[in-house]
């Protein structure tokens, strides 16, 4: 990384410099963590009988649709439906 990344001014340079580490740790935090959930996920199923291995299926394709749920009710809300004008 150059300087000129993290500001010109030495105290931002540091600021930035050290606000930039502290992101990246975090971010790979959150990346091992992931992987720990999803490797935990693939033993549990693993341990399972084909019963739980199809509702965890069931459950992802749940939590999907409760994703796409939840988007489209913000599109909605994002966009008011036409309505009749009282004018006519």
């Amino acid at each position: 990384m150059f300087s000129s990344d993290f500001g010109g001014h030495p105290v931002l340079h540091h600021y930035n410099y050290i606000m930039y580490h502290r992101r990246r740790e975090e971010l790979m935090r959150e990346a091992e963590h992931e992987r720990l959930v999803r490797s935990a996920r693939l033993q549990q199923r693993r341990k399972g009988g084909p019963h739980l291995k199809y509702a965890g299926w069931l459950g992802d394709r749940l939590i999907s649709l409760g994703l796409k749920l939840e988007r489209f009710g913000t599109l909605s809300q994002a966009r008011p439906t036409p309505s009749a004008s009282p004018h006519h």
